[in-house]
């Protein structure tokens, strides 16, 4: 048996997918993080700061989310968190995994229910069998949209098929996912052996 690669070419590819509201965070965790929107001093310093935190969310005595961060940092005007060295992974209400990730940098707006991921970002969802890959990310909890920016390279591998393109959108109300310029994949398949190796074989 061989594998063989072939490539392929879409515009505009629209895939069904599932994507879980991954990033929901509640606890006070935050730092000097904040470095792409410091204006004065006092909004510049976090109300709070953790190393090496691990924070854990139970629902009906489940657990339904864990965080782990190398840095927790928040700051009390506009309720934003910032996390470094993210590890996070999310649980269904029966209590089986269901996504995996990391970045480097999480952003957390919990009054616009915004979730900014920077910096190598991997997110795999056990159930559905995909993984994404890209450098910034951007989940809208009311809108239930995952973005990236128009000139971001995004990752996508689901079972036998890899694709990247750019003006990556998402939405976890109809499950469907979307490239806006054109996208890169390649799919691999296996040879079902022939019968003269399969006699082979079983000589």
């Amino acid at each position: 048996m061989r594998d063989k690669n072939r490539r392929m070419h879409k515009k505009n590819s629209t895939i069904i997918f599932f994507i879980m509201p991954v990033l929901l965070l509640t606890a006070p965790v935050s730092c000097s993080l904040k470095y792409d929107e410091v204006t004065d001093t006092t909004d510049s310093v976090p109300e709070f700061v953790f190393r090496n935190a691990r924070y854990s969310r139970y629902e009906n005595s489940k657990k339904s989310m864990y965080l782990s961060a190398g840095l927790l940092e928040q700051y009390k005007k506009d309720s934003a968190s910032y996390a470094r060295n993210a590890v996070f992974s999310t649980w269904d209400k029966d209590g089986t995994l269901d996504t995996e990730g990391k970045c480097y940098l999480l952003g957390i707006n919990s009054n616009e229910e915004i979730y900014t991921l920077f910096n190598d970002i991997l997110i795999k969802n056990t159930s559905q069998n995909f993984k994404i890959r890209a450098e910034n990310l951007r989940w809208n909890g009311k809108t239930e949209q995952l973005t990236a920016g128009a000139d971001e390279t995004v990752y996508i591998t689901k079972d036998d098929v890899e694709l990247s393109g750019k003006g990556f959108s998402a939405s976890g109300v109809n499950k469907n996912y979307r490239f806006s310029s054109s996208v890169n994949g390649t799919m691999t398949t296996k040879d079902e052996p022939s019968s003269e190796q399969i006699q082979a074989a079983e000589e």
